[in-house]
Protein backbone atom coordinates (compact mmCIF):
# COMPACT_ATOMS: atom_id res chain seq x y z
CA UNK A 1 0.00 0.00 0.00
CA UNK A 2 1.20 3.05 -0.88
CA UNK A 3 1.57 6.56 0.47
CA UNK A 4 -0.70 8.99 -1.70
CA UNK A 5 -0.56 11.91 -0.01
CA UNK A 6 0.42 15.44 -1.15
CA UNK A 7 3.50 17.23 -0.02
CA UNK A 8 2.75 19.38 1.82
CA UNK A 9 -1.21 19.08 2.57
CA UNK A 10 -2.38 19.55 5.87
CA UNK A 11 -2.17 16.43 8.56
CA UNK A 12 -5.22 15.51 9.97
CA UNK A 13 -5.34 14.72 13.78
CA UNK A 14 -6.01 11.97 15.34
CA UNK A 15 -8.96 12.19 17.90
CA UNK A 16 -7.76 10.41 21.17
CA UNK A 17 -10.47 9.25 21.89
CA UNK A 18 -10.38 6.77 18.92
CA UNK A 19 -6.79 5.32 20.69
CA UNK A 20 -8.60 5.27 23.99
CA UNK A 21 -8.50 2.43 26.29
CA UNK A 22 -9.59 -0.81 25.69
CA UNK A 23 -13.05 -1.88 27.44
CA UNK A 24 -13.75 -4.14 30.57
CA UNK A 25 -15.98 -5.89 28.07
CA UNK A 26 -13.54 -6.62 25.60
CA UNK A 27 -11.66 -10.34 25.86
CA UNK A 28 -8.70 -8.76 23.61
CA UNK A 29 -6.93 -5.66 22.93
CA UNK A 30 -8.28 -4.28 18.96
CA UNK A 31 -5.65 -3.41 16.91
CA UNK A 32 -6.84 0.69 15.34
CA UNK A 33 -6.72 1.36 11.61
CA UNK A 34 -4.80 4.75 11.28
CA UNK A 35 -5.11 6.32 7.29
CA UNK A 36 -1.41 7.76 5.99
CA UNK A 37 -0.21 11.22 7.13
CA UNK A 38 -2.26 11.55 10.45
CA UNK A 39 -1.05 13.51 13.00
CA UNK A 40 -0.88 11.88 16.59
CA UNK A 41 -0.33 14.62 19.55
CA UNK A 42 1.70 12.38 22.41
CA UNK A 43 0.65 14.98 24.70
CA UNK A 44 -2.90 13.80 24.55
CA UNK A 45 -2.82 10.25 24.94
CA UNK A 46 -4.44 8.11 27.03
CA UNK A 47 -2.05 7.77 30.33
CA UNK A 48 -2.89 4.30 31.25
CA UNK A 49 -1.91 3.13 27.21
CA UNK A 50 1.15 2.18 24.99
CA UNK A 51 0.26 1.07 21.52
CA UNK A 52 3.06 -1.25 19.62
CA UNK A 53 3.18 -0.98 15.75
CA UNK A 54 1.93 -4.21 14.22
CA UNK A 55 1.59 -2.91 10.67
CA UNK A 56 2.89 0.05 8.86
CA UNK A 57 5.26 3.43 9.55
CA UNK A 58 4.85 6.45 12.02
CA UNK A 59 7.46 9.41 12.35
CA UNK A 60 8.22 10.51 15.45
CA UNK A 61 9.23 13.99 15.48
CA UNK A 62 9.94 17.39 16.97
CA UNK A 63 8.81 21.05 15.46
CA UNK A 64 11.18 24.03 15.92
CA UNK A 65 10.08 27.17 16.63
CA UNK A 66 10.15 28.78 12.89
CA UNK A 67 8.46 25.76 11.49
CA UNK A 68 11.63 23.60 10.92
CA UNK A 69 11.32 19.49 11.53
CA UNK A 70 13.13 16.98 13.12
CA UNK A 71 12.28 13.04 12.81
CA UNK A 72 13.80 11.86 15.34
CA UNK A 73 12.66 7.96 14.51
CA UNK A 74 11.48 5.96 11.72
CA UNK A 75 8.79 3.92 13.68
CA UNK A 76 8.19 0.35 12.26
CA UNK A 77 6.31 -3.14 13.40
CA UNK A 78 7.13 -4.24 16.72
CA UNK A 79 7.85 -0.05 17.66
CA UNK A 80 6.41 1.35 20.99
CA UNK A 81 4.34 4.49 20.88
CA UNK A 82 2.80 6.35 24.02
CA UNK A 83 3.34 7.57 27.00
CA UNK A 84 6.68 5.51 27.77
CA UNK A 85 7.66 7.81 24.37
CA UNK A 86 5.85 10.44 24.90
CA UNK A 87 7.75 11.09 28.69
CA UNK A 88 10.82 10.65 26.70
CA UNK A 89 11.03 14.38 24.76
CA UNK A 90 8.63 16.62 23.80
CA UNK A 91 7.64 14.80 20.46
CA UNK A 92 4.74 14.13 18.13
CA UNK A 93 4.23 11.46 15.57
CA UNK A 94 2.96 11.22 11.99
CA UNK A 95 1.39 8.03 9.80
CA UNK A 96 3.32 7.45 7.16
CA UNK A 97 1.53 4.76 5.53
CA UNK A 98 -1.70 3.13 6.89
CA UNK A 99 -0.78 1.46 10.12
CA UNK A 100 -2.25 -0.57 12.78
CA UNK A 101 -1.94 -0.18 16.39
CA UNK A 102 -2.32 -2.66 19.09
CA UNK A 103 -2.41 -1.60 22.85
CA UNK A 104 -0.47 -3.21 25.31
CA UNK A 105 -0.34 -2.96 29.01
CA UNK A 106 2.30 -0.77 30.74
CA UNK A 107 4.61 -1.91 32.12
CA UNK A 108 3.36 -5.70 31.90
CA UNK A 109 3.98 -6.16 28.98
CA UNK A 110 7.26 -8.02 27.77
CA UNK A 111 6.81 -6.46 24.59
CA UNK A 112 7.42 -2.54 25.75
CA UNK A 113 10.58 -3.83 27.31
CA UNK A 114 12.20 -5.11 23.93
CA UNK A 115 10.35 -2.13 22.15
CA UNK A 116 11.97 0.15 24.48
CA UNK A 117 15.90 -0.93 24.27
CA UNK A 118 15.58 -0.97 20.80
CA UNK A 119 14.23 2.33 20.11
CA UNK A 120 17.05 3.70 22.70
CA UNK A 121 19.86 1.64 20.44
CA UNK A 122 18.15 3.60 17.32
CA UNK A 123 18.51 7.09 19.40
CA UNK A 124 22.03 6.63 19.81
CA UNK A 125 22.95 5.61 15.86
CA UNK A 126 20.77 8.64 15.08
CA UNK A 127 23.08 10.51 17.50
CA UNK A 128 26.46 9.01 15.45
CA UNK A 129 24.48 9.51 12.28
CA UNK A 130 23.70 12.99 12.07
CA UNK A 131 27.14 14.41 14.02
CA UNK A 132 29.54 12.30 11.97
CA UNK A 133 28.65 11.23 9.02
CA UNK A 134 28.41 13.01 5.66
CA UNK A 135 25.54 13.00 3.51
CA UNK A 136 25.96 10.04 1.10
CA UNK A 137 26.63 8.22 4.11
CA UNK A 138 23.63 9.09 6.08
CA UNK A 139 21.58 8.02 2.96
CA UNK A 140 23.02 4.77 2.74
CA UNK A 141 22.77 4.34 6.46
CA UNK A 142 18.82 5.04 5.89
CA UNK A 143 18.16 2.97 2.83
CA UNK A 144 19.47 -0.05 4.58
CA UNK A 145 17.97 0.36 8.11
CA UNK A 146 14.59 1.43 6.26
CA UNK A 147 15.29 -2.11 3.57
CA UNK A 148 15.82 -4.08 6.62
CA UNK A 149 12.15 -3.40 8.90
CA UNK A 150 9.82 -2.68 5.51
CA UNK A 151 10.91 -5.38 3.43
CA UNK A 152 8.29 -6.80 0.69
CA UNK A 153 7.64 -10.43 0.84
CA UNK A 154 9.26 -12.23 -2.23
CA UNK A 155 8.33 -15.73 -3.36
CA UNK A 156 11.91 -16.80 -3.66
CA UNK A 157 14.10 -14.49 -1.50
CA UNK A 158 17.15 -16.38 -1.79
CA UNK A 159 17.96 -15.25 -5.68
CA UNK A 160 16.30 -11.78 -5.71
CA UNK A 161 17.68 -8.30 -4.11
CA UNK A 162 16.09 -6.90 -0.73
CA UNK A 163 13.25 -4.61 -1.92
CA UNK A 164 11.19 -2.66 0.35
CA UNK A 165 8.48 -0.09 0.66
CA UNK A 166 9.89 3.61 0.86
CA UNK A 167 6.96 5.48 3.26
CA UNK A 168 9.04 8.31 3.48
CA UNK A 169 8.80 11.55 1.37
CA UNK A 170 11.88 13.34 0.41
CA UNK A 171 11.58 15.47 2.35
CA UNK A 172 10.66 13.46 5.30
CA UNK A 173 14.02 11.60 4.48
CA UNK A 174 15.58 15.50 4.57
CA UNK A 175 13.96 15.45 7.80
CA UNK A 176 14.97 13.10 9.48
CA UNK A 177 18.52 13.32 8.40
CA UNK A 178 19.53 16.75 8.49
CA UNK A 179 19.77 17.51 5.35
CA UNK A 180 18.03 19.21 2.19
CA UNK A 181 15.21 18.34 0.22
CA UNK A 182 18.45 18.68 -2.83
CA UNK A 183 21.05 16.88 -1.29
CA UNK A 184 18.53 13.49 -0.53
CA UNK A 185 17.66 13.73 -4.49
CA UNK A 186 21.21 13.87 -5.27
CA UNK A 187 22.35 11.21 -3.28
CA UNK A 188 19.66 8.82 -4.49
CA UNK A 189 20.05 9.41 -8.19
CA UNK A 190 23.63 8.78 -8.05
CA UNK A 191 23.07 5.64 -5.72
CA UNK A 192 20.81 4.34 -8.67
CA UNK A 193 22.98 5.77 -11.16
CA UNK A 194 25.95 3.77 -9.70
CA UNK A 195 24.26 0.66 -9.31
CA UNK A 196 23.67 0.95 -5.64
CA UNK A 197 19.66 0.79 -5.73
CA UNK A 198 17.30 0.95 -8.95
CA UNK A 199 13.40 2.38 -8.57
CA UNK A 200 10.99 3.14 -11.41
CA UNK A 201 8.44 4.25 -8.83
CA UNK A 202 9.80 6.52 -5.99
CA UNK A 203 8.07 4.25 -2.70
CA UNK A 204 9.37 1.47 -3.96
CA UNK A 205 13.16 0.82 -3.51
CA UNK A 206 15.55 -2.37 -4.79
CA UNK A 207 19.05 -2.67 -3.18
CA UNK A 208 20.98 -3.64 -6.03
CA UNK A 209 24.35 -4.24 -4.19
CA UNK A 210 23.98 -4.62 -0.80
CA UNK A 211 27.82 -4.99 -0.03
CA UNK A 212 28.66 -1.57 -1.74
CA UNK A 213 25.48 0.30 0.08
CA UNK A 214 27.14 -1.30 3.40
CA UNK A 215 30.69 -0.03 2.53
CA UNK A 216 29.22 3.84 1.86
CA UNK A 217 27.13 3.70 4.89
CA UNK A 218 29.71 2.71 7.65
CA UNK A 219 32.41 5.01 5.80
CA UNK A 220 34.65 3.23 3.87
CA UNK A 221 33.97 4.93 0.35
CA UNK A 222 37.13 4.10 -1.26
CA UNK A 223 36.59 0.18 -1.07
CA UNK A 224 32.91 0.68 -2.95
CA UNK A 225 33.81 0.00 -6.97
CA UNK A 226 33.60 2.81 -9.17
CA UNK A 227 30.64 2.14 -11.74
CA UNK A 228 31.12 5.37 -13.02
CA UNK A 229 32.91 9.09 -12.98
CA UNK A 230 35.46 8.62 -10.77
CA UNK A 231 34.72 11.07 -8.18
CA UNK A 232 30.83 9.42 -7.95
CA UNK A 233 31.78 8.78 -4.69
CA UNK A 234 33.70 11.83 -2.91
CA UNK A 235 32.13 12.77 0.62
CA UNK A 236 29.83 15.57 0.13
CA UNK A 237 29.38 17.50 3.58
CA UNK A 238 25.86 18.62 3.17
Amino acid sequence: MFNRTTLGEVSPVLPIDFLGPVGKSERSPVCKLVAPRTRILLRDFPRSTDFQLQDGCIALFQSLGDGRRQILDILGPGSLLGPSVGSIAECNAETLTFTQLRPVAPLTDPAIGAALKQMLRRSQALATLLGRKTAQEKVASALIDLAERFRRPSKAPEFQKTTFSLYLTRTDLADWLGLTLETVSRCLSRFKRNGLITFSHPEIITIADDKALRLLASGQPSLVPQKSAPDEFCLQSS
